[in-house]
């Protein structure tokens, strides 16, 4: 797996990933390439069936060691140092959405870069978006919340439809486009009631307008204060299979574009 000529060989320095699944086995086996020694980490709840979902491009993915998130991060870094045999933990990241608060917290907790847990449930939809808000540029109209209180005065005066989605999720998990007070509601009662594909229990449910048009996706990589955008795709979202945003595919955009140019700065 490793590179032949990769300056890191025989250095045997560990790389912990979080929940490797989907693309993010792609991003471990570019460090594993490197010369690095993966450690997965599963945290609690998470899915096993997720567990298989690995790109073929990768074929199978090769640990060297895997282990189980324990209840406290000083559990969790023993289990990791006694696995890392004495090697040292070079880094640690998210190998996808379901590990990012989990791989925050632990790289913080070991020592290493990281983006750290200054800002509490920044995976939440709504944080995210009052973040942004907050700041000064557009945010959607929304509510969100645990009991259906909390969201009852917005589904009684904004115009439908409206789109309904768990605050912490991925991949158009439980995305719905509601088009009556009454779907909404009973839609929110699912969605409090359902695991979410990921694994464990819906924390809330975030209540939105509806933005019509085309819905891009930005990959922008920061570190030390330096921001580069690397790739700007727009989804191809349709209804089937009596989901309304199902995926077709991603196409990515012309970078000599207007468009490109506006959506990258």
């Amino acid at each position: 797996m490793t590179l032949q000529n990769s300056p890191y060989i025989g250095q045997q320095k560990i790389a912990v990933v979080v929940d490797p699944y989907s693309t993010g086995c792609c991003v471990a086996q570019e460090i594993q390439k490197r010369g690095y020694l993966l450690i997965a980490v599963w945290t609690i709840g998470f899915a096993e069936e997720m567990k298989t979902h690995v790109p073929k491009s990768c074929g199978r993915m090769d640990y060297f060691a895997e282990i189980d998130e324990a209840q406290t991060l000083k559990q969790t870094k023993a289990r990791i140092n006694e696995a890392a045999q004495g090697r040292e933990i070079f880094c640690c990241f998210a190998g996808g959405e379901a590990g990012v608060d989990a791989a925050d917290a632990l790289s913080e907790y070991l020592g290493l870069r990281t983006n750290g847990t200054g800002i509490a449930n920044r995976r939440d939809k709504y944080v995210q978006q009052e973040l942004i808000r907050k700041v000064g540029l557009r945010a959607v109209r929304q509510a969100g919340g645990p009991i259906f209180s909390d969201v009852e005065a917005f589904l009684t005066t904004e115009a439908y439809p409206v789109v309904l989605k768990p605050t912490e999720s991925a991949g158009s998990d439980g995305v719905k486009l509601c088009y009556t007070y009454e779907e909404a509601k009973q839609h929110f009662e699912k969605l409090m009631s359902s695991q979410m594909v990921n694994g464990g229990e819906c924390p809330s449910v975030l209540c939105q307008e509806f933005l019509q048009g085309d819905e891009y996706v930005v990959d922008h990589v920061s570190r030390d204060g330096v921001h580069k955008t690397v790739m700007i795709w727009v989804y191809d979202k349709r209804k089937a299979n009596g989901g309304d945003f199902v995926y077709f595919g991603m196409k990515p955009v012309d970078p000599t574009t207007d468009k490109d140019h506006v959506l990258s700065k």
